[in-house]
């Protein structure tokens, strides 16, 4: 059971997150921030169901990261090269 709600979790976080970051994330929308509260969620339920809180708090944050990281500097990288 846990296995199957972990790779929905997982599945769902790759072709969300995935979507957004070709799409490219403005930091200075805050609808930008929900993407990266989400990967957080997702993160941290799956390390939760895994193993514990800690490993929860972690895992959060490595997807958080790679979903907000990841998002900018696509944004960045259009922006720069659009010339805006």
């Amino acid at each position: 059971m846990e296995t199957t709600i972990i790779l929905a979790i997982l599945f769902t976080y790759i072709v969300v997150g995935g979507i957004r970051v070709f799409i490219g994330l403005d930091l200075r929308k805050w609808t930008s921030w929900l993407y990266g509260i989400y990967g957080f969620l997702s993160g941290f339920l799956i390390g939760f169901l895994i193993a514990d809180i800690q490993l929860g708090l972690q895992g959060g944050a490595i997807f958080a990261l790679a979903v907000m990281y990841g998002g900018a500097m696509i944004h960045w990288h259009r922006q720069r090269f659009k010339g805006k």
